[in-house]
């Protein structure tokens, strides 16, 4: 069922491509398939990405979601009890401690507004480059001119391209490793698991809505439709909304566009500890690490690994924004890394299975007789 899917979406791919190209110009057909995936793909990207808006949206509009005012703080002061009771509920203390000594807030208000899509945005259009780029390279452009070749580029190994994890020409399975695949499966991998993570974050924003700390003393503080978004328990909470109180370089919760589009519960899980260690993790396996070749007491091997290894700050200095500037508990972050864990390992264990299924067919086939 699932091969006769692919299938029927392959002919209907083939027959958009020579419909819009026309079925004698190959190398039209090559450029009009490559732009069709790219579309595709953006697509995709900027529809994931714009899950905190489309939380709003439902936030703001649909009937079924209008106790989620009540539902945030109940799931608040759940999160509260649960870190009270296990230790993690330093975030108070640690905002005074920080105000006390480094303030900067301008610089961290910014930093949690700003750094986050953009990184985000940087490191997806990077990745996508780099798939072109290698699909570019693949492509015989002067034997499409002269039509004689097919318009899709021509993969290692076309039998097993559409696996993530690609076994070479043996009677048994051989599991490759991430530096193994190629440019384009490895974009394929670090989308899917980037998507995955982003849409189970969009599940929790609407399922499970929670009011972050910023919220819990502030008693007049209003959304777009004029509702008071506060718990105003000032006696309980001492929580400084650091944005609202010192604003940003970008913008201010008060911006009438801001209320429009922001989800004030959208904090469990922490959309942006999830894309900032999603993107750690694809810059360490993009990165690879370094050739067996190189000595260990080589500054080279140091360079490349303090490179490879140093954007791990880059989440740990996200986290710690997102704590300090009262936009979400520690358990925010857990549960995002949690979810950003779940997805990778959703994915991986998706392909082994798919890579596995695949060599057995091949091994099964050459033991036909016929």
């Amino acid at each position: 069922m699932k091969r006769r899917f692919s299938q029927a979406l392959r002919q209907l791919k083939r027959k958009l491509v020579v419909g819009i190209a026309g079925p004698s110009s190959h190398q039209r057909q090559a450029v009009v398939s490559l732009v069709l995936l790219a579309l595709t793909e953006v697509a995709l990207l900027a529809l994931t990405f714009c899950t905190n808006f489309l939380s709003a949206y439902i936030h703001n509009t649909a009937e079924v979601f209008r106790g989620f005012r009540l539902r945030a703080l109940s799931n608040a002061q759940g999160i509260v009890a649960f870190e009270r009771m296990t230790g993690l509920f330093f975030e108070q203390p640690l905002q005074r401690w920080h105000d006390s000594r480094f303030a900067g807030w301008s610089f961290w208000n910014t930093y949690y507004a700003g750094v986050h899509p953009v990184v985000t945005v940087v490191f997806l259009v990077f990745l996508l480059m780099r798939m072109f780029a290698w699909k570019l390279t693949r492509v015989n452009w002067k034997r499409l001119n002269e039509g004689s070749a097919s318009p899709e580029y021509t993969p290692v190994s076309a039998e097993f391209e559409s696996s993530y994890y690609s076994p070479p020409a043996a009677a048994a399975p051989v599991y490759g490793t991430f530096a193994d695949l190629t440019p384009a499966q490895q974009y394929r991998f670090l989308r899917a698991v980037w998507v995955l993570s982003a849409w189970i974050a969009f599940l929790g924003f609407l399922f499970i809505p929670v009011m972050p700390p910023r919220l819990l003393p502030v008693c007049d503080f209003f959304n777009a439709a004029g509702a008071n978004v506060g718990a105003c328990l000032t006696t309980e909470f001492s929580f400084t909304d650091t944005i609202g109180a010192h604003g940003s370089l970008l913008w201010d919760w008060n911006d009438e566009s801001v209320k429009a589009l922001n989800n004030p519960y959208a904090a469990f899980p922490s959309q942006h500890t999830i894309f900032a260690a999603w993107c750690a993790i694809s810059w360490i396996h993009v990165l690879g690490p370094a050739a067996s070749s190189l000595p260990v007491r080589s500054a080279h091997y140091w360079l490349r690994a303090l490179l490879r290894w140093g954007i791990i700050v880059y989440p740990m200095v996200t986290i710690y924004c997102i704590v300090i500037t009262a936009n979400h508990y520690i358990a925010d972050a857990l549960g995002g890394l949690i979810v950003l864990a779940f997805s990778y390992a959703a994915v991986h264990l998706y392909y082994v299975y798919k890579a596995r299924r695949l060599a057995t067919h091949k091994e099964l086939s050459a033991a036909m007789p016929y």
